[in-house]
């Protein structure tokens, strides 16, 4: 399973999926996990896929200035 973190709520990372929002206990995650964040669940825990999150926020920047430089 993979998803993008969306928020933390307390002791609960939420996780926006393929096909809805799920909830999951923080202890599950690695103690850096940010917002935005693409993670993967392997071996009972789940893992940051830095490079998947790297390639999201490029895609996220680059749209971004495609709209600031449209109004220009």
């Amino acid at each position: 399973m993979k998803g993008i973190v969306d928020r933390f709520e307390g002791d609960r990372v939420i996780l926006e999926l393929k096909d809805g929002i799920l909830s999951f206990d923080r202890e599950l995650f690695p103690e850096e996990v940010k917002e935005g964040d693409v993670v993967e669940y392997k071996d009972n825990k789940f893992i940051i896929k830095v490079e998947e999150t790297l390639e999201r926020k490029k895609h996220i920047d680059n749209l971004f200035k495609s709209l600031i430089d449209e109004d220009d």
